[in-house]
Formats: C-alpha cells, structure tokens, sequence
C-alpha cells in the first residue's frame, strides 16, 4: 500500500479529534507541515506530515477550548490538464507537469485545508 493510499484510508478516522499541535516549517528548501491529532486515552494520537506543501489554511473560532474535526476528507488530485476541483484553492494552472497530490479538507468549528505533494500518516500504538 502506497503511502498516499494509507493516508486516503486513515484520514477519514480523524473525525471527532482535535488538533493539540499544529508545525509549519521549512526542511531542506521544502515547505513542511505536521498536524498532531488528539482524542484522549481511548484513542491512539495521529499525526499528519506534508512536505512541498502546495497551500495551507486553517481557520478556528476564537476562544479557549479544542474543537474537534468535523467532515474529514482527502483527496488525491491526479496531474490533469483541466480545472481545478471545487473548492481547491490553488493560484496555479492544472496540468500534467504537476505531480500528484493529496487534499485535505476539514469543515466545522475548525475548518482546514492542506494541499501537498508528500503525505504520510502515523497512528500511535497503544
């Protein structure tokens, strides 16, 4: 199983988490991003790490407290020469040229979307 068909197949467990930590960083001239997923003790942490990070935005209501993920979904997006699906946010032309790339999207109180070429998934062992 292909690292983005293990992070396709993990990523719609996440619902119901929370993100306890979130890391935007630059690693060896690439963008890198890591998300830490927290539920409590009855569930194993899960963390979600981007490289050639492509877009990223997070939006979250003001105020103490975690909000959990609702609508977790991704998406692989196969090099094409047509249009963008909705929603995808990209400044940039579809084409073939383009490597192939994996869309994260979140709706609800916590609402994120990522959009990279490098997607890889670890679940904590309990």
């Amino acid at each position: 199983m292909s690292t983005f068909d293990k992070f396709l197949k993990v990523v719609p467990s996440c619902h119901g988490y929370v993100i306890d930590r979130l890391s935007l960083a630059q690693v060896d001239d690439a963008d890198a991003l890591e998300i830490g997923l927290r539920w409590g003790p009855e569930k194993p942490d899960i963390t979600l790490a981007f490289r050639d990070v492509y877009f990223f935005s997070i939006v979250k209501l003001p105020g103490p407290g975690a909000e959990p993920l609702d609508q977790v979904v991704a998406t692989a997006l196969e090099p094409r020469n047509e249009s963008w699906p909705d929603g995808v946010w990209l400044d940039l032309v579809r084409s073939t040229s383009l490597p192939p790339l994996i869309w994260l999207g979140a709706e609800g109180p916590v609402q994120l979307n990522v959009i990279a070429a490098i997607a890889t998934v670890s679940v904590e062992v309990l």
